[in-house]
């Protein structure tokens, strides 16, 4: 009988990323679940999964912090010996502020060490348990490609950055056979956008051709399509509901 696939989420307490790890779950492979601070947001999602007897786990690291990310991939690689499916979903809360006002170790530093470094960190701390066919996804955002939000400068240079390491995997791990894409959400329904306010994200849904923003399970939906298979490789998958149309 094969081994069970291990599958490692980073941001996997809350929004896309919980419902990348509910997308994941399943009898077949055991999924862990990185959090930062949240302990018990992650042990929620753990417990949920649980229920429906998936096997989970929750493992703590800063993303921004490289020898924290080292000894989590340590631990899963001692437990495993494997790495069948990496995805990178960390990120802080947006703060929205008018570029102008942007400071670079305040708000736009604490966004690349966290979406840049923290992937950098995890894909050269799993380099020695990615094997042929592993998958890695990354999450950036369709603001790169398409009309950005206001006062988002912090956050879109942190995933433009992000898009560069993402590029420079594919390239690099494509002799081990190691598939690295991402998706590029619209803007969509998580804590995430809680700084912005209710009012803000109604008018958000209004500007879009659906009327509505996306769900963190539509995300998350695109993100299993490529970690399942499939002749992809260097790209990045829109998931807006038609934003430039």
């Amino acid at each position: 009988m094969p081994s069970r696939q291990v599958c490692l989420v980073t941001g996997g307490s809350r929004g896309i990323g919980a419902a990348i790890a509910e997308r994941l779950a399943a009898p077949d492979r055991l999924v862990f679940l990185n959090y930062y601070r949240n302990e018990a947001a992650a042990a929620g999602v753990r417990d949920r999964l649980r229920g429906r007897g998936a096997a989970v786990e929750i493992v703590q690291a800063d993303m921004a912090d490289r020898e924290a990310v080292f000894r989590m991939m340590d631990m899963v690689g001692r437990e495993t010996g494997r790495l069948d499916m990496l995805v990178h979903c960390a990120a802080p809360p947006l703060a929205p502020k008018r570029l102008m006002k942007l400071n670079w170790e305040a708000d736009i530093l604490p966004q690349m060490m966290v979406g840049c470094a923290g992937f950098l960190h995890c894909i050269q701390a799993a380099k020695a348990f990615l094997g042929e066919d592993s998958r890695v996804a990354v999450l950036l955002t369709d603001a790169l490609f398409h009309k950005p939000p206001v006062q988002m400068g912090a956050y879109l240079a942190a995933k433009g950055a992000l898009w560069g390491l993402v590029r420079a995997a594919a390239k690099e791990l494509q002799a081990q056979r190691v598939f690295v894409n991402a998706v590029s959400p619209g803007m969509t329904q998580t804590e995430l956008l809680s700084n912005y306010g209710d009012r803000a994200l109604e008018l958000f849904a209004e500007d879009h051709p659906l009327r509505r923003l996306a769900r963190p399970e539509e995300v998350a939906a695109a993100v299993e399509s490529l970690l399942t298979g499939g002749y992809i490789h260097g790209a990045n998958l829109i998931v807006n509901g038609g934003t430039e149309f």
